[in-house]
């Protein structure tokens, strides 16, 4: 896995649910803590990064005007 900083993906995600977002975070949280407890740092972080990358977006899905609303 990289250290390298953490960037944004390369292609946009999908619209979806600020619900499914923080869902989806949720388990790579879970995901992350379970490569912490094996030991392995590294991916741990990678996971971590990617948890806040997806709460993050449910954050801002919360606070964006749908289309007709």
């Amino acid at each position: 896995m990289s250290d390298d900083a953490f960037s944004l993906p390369s292609t946009p995600p999908p619209i979806m649910s600020p619900e499914k977002a923080r869902d989806i975070g949720r388990a790579h949280k879970g995901w992350a803590n379970y490569l912490s407890s094996q030991g392995l740092s590294a991916e741990a972080r990678q996971a971590e990064q990617s948890a806040q990358w997806w709460l993050t977006y449910s954050i801002t899905l919360t606070q964006t005007k749908t289309e007709g609303a």
